[in-house]
């Protein structure tokens, strides 16, 4: 959804945790569109990684499960939350929240 906004620059996809993290530390993004669900190590071990890092990116969650407990453990970890299935127009307004 991300690769049409001209103003976005992709630098990097993961499809498991493990791999999200390396990539983290390899590319060093301004921010991460995290799912919570991967194989391995899942969006919430990704999360715990990066807390508190001082030059850690901003993480944007986007999930399918909208319960109130799964919101309140990603805003506990210092991200932000969509949900699943939003428009594009949406998700890219998001991201530059988190980038401004």
């Amino acid at each position: 959804m991300l690769a049409s906004v001209p103003d976005v620059e992709i630098v990097g996809e993961a499809t498991d945790g493990a791999t999200c993290l390396t990539s983290i530390a390899v590319t060093r993004p301004d921010i991460v569109v995290l799912d919570l669900q991967m194989p391995g190590k899942d969006g919430f071990h990704v999360l715990e990684a990066l807390r508190g890092r001082p030059d850690g990116p901003r993480v944007l969650v986007m999930s399918s499960a909208p319960a109130e407990e799964v919101r309140a453990r990603v805003h506990a970890a210092g991200a932000d939350f969509l949900a699943k299935g939003i428009p594009a127009e949406e998700l890219a307004a998001a991201v530059r929240r988190l980038a401004a």
